[in-house]
């Protein structure tokens, strides 16, 4: 008798014995995984919201509100090539030219009645007045996150945002401008006009713009390919280079009227170009609607020897076109301040349409 219950002991040990790494297993799919995701997202969320105040405070500092606009992007671009954001999988959800941040501009009243704010992506519409009013500058921002290990395929977890399902995460953080001044559309004249964003030498706005939250860039990985080339991130730039080249009326063009992208290229940097998959120009009512490419023919335009209606850059240092097109990697251009154009006879600009949103980023 008694070496038959030890038998039946040593029956049930074995099976327990097996049974443990299943045991193991479940602990692991239902109570180590969810928390590995919970502690992503919560890692997500102080990593979003760190980077949206300070964008708000690189924002806030700026002369003008096309400036605000220009740091504010830039700086977002930056923060979503930093290794962190990439691992937690954080993705811009919407936002201006789709960085995941829309800019606003709030007036609060000092006796009370209420605050203002602008459009998003648009400069206050009405007049600076500080002796009435606190103006602050207000990020708002948008990422996607996904979870670090999907549960999808498993019951019930699967449907669980955050830990089978991606999760948005939304933040807003608020900072004083610091010259209120330049928050208007036309100095000392109100918010009449239509802001040119992304435009650091302030040139007419462009005949085509594509709506701020549904932007997307022809090459949305780019950021992942610089850091796979083992290149750095210098400087970021995002311009809206119209076709007409701010001229009006019939005029010759010269180099002088391309569109400045605010950088200067120094020896040993490159850039990669991107530009929107919505852009569309054309070189006048006659001729077809294309994009930064350009149309199948070299003859005239302001370079021959590019495409007609090409996107084309200009290095200070050669001032020789060259061709970009919807995009270029890691392309060496010489040294200088950096310019594009679109590609037309120097005397045909003025019944230009479209334009084209590029974001130009130097590495090293």
């Amino acid at each position: 008798m008694q070496k038959f219950q030890c038998k039946l002991r040593s029956e049930k040990g074995a099976t327990e014995i097996a049974q443990f790494p299943l045991t193991i297993y479940c602990l692991f799919l239902v109570v180590l995984l969810p928390v590995l995701n919970l502690v992503t997202l919560l890692v997500a969320g102080a990593t979003a919201y760190l980077a949206t105040n300070d964008l708000a405070a690189k924002a806030a500092t700026q002369s003008t509100f096309a400036q605000s606009l220009n740091a504010m992007v830039a700086e977002a671009y930056s923060f979503q090539s930093n290794s962190l954001a990439q691992f937690v999988k954080m993705v811009p959800h919407g936002g201006y030219t789709g960085c995941g941040n829309d800019l606003y501009v709030l007036a609060t009243n000092i006796g009370g009645s209420g605050v203002q704010s602008s459009a998003a992506d648009q400069s206050l519409n009405s007049n600076i007045d500080t002796t009435k009013n606190i103006y602050e500058m207000q990020v708002v921002s948008s990422y996607t996150v996904a979870p670090l290990v999907s549960l999808a395929p498993f019951p019930l977890l699967g449907s669980i945002p955050g830990l089978g399902q991606p999760v948005i995460l939304s933040f807003a953080a608020s900072r004083p401008i610091e010259h209120p001044g330049g928050m208007q559309t036309v100095a000392n004249g109100g918010g009449t006009a239509t802001v040119t964003p992304f435009n650091r030498i302030g040139a007419t706005a462009p005949g085509v713009m594509p709506p701020a939250t549904a932007v997307t860039w022809r090459n949305p990985n780019i950021y992942q390919q610089i850091q796979n080339a083992g290149e750095t991130v210098v400087a970021v730039a995002v311009v809206i280079v119209p076709a007409n080249a701010g001229v009006t009326v019939p005029a010759i063009v010269s180099a002088s009227n391309a569109t400045s992208t605010g950088l200067t290229i120094t020896t040993g940097e490159k850039i990669w170009v991107d530009t929107t998959a919505v852009g569309l120009w054309s070189a006048g009512p006659t001729c077809p609607t294309t994009d930064a490419n350009g149309v199948s023919q070299t003859i005239g335009g302001f370079s021959p020897l590019h495409m007609q209606q090409a996107l084309l850059g200009i290095a200070s240092s050669t001032g020789t076109p060259f061709f970009l097109g919807d995009d270029q990697y890691n392309y060496s251009l010489g040294t200088g301040q950096f310019s594009m154009i679109f590609n037309d006879a120097t005397n045909g600009y003025w019944n230009n349409t479209g334009s084209q949103m590029v974001r130009v980023i130097v590495v090293r």
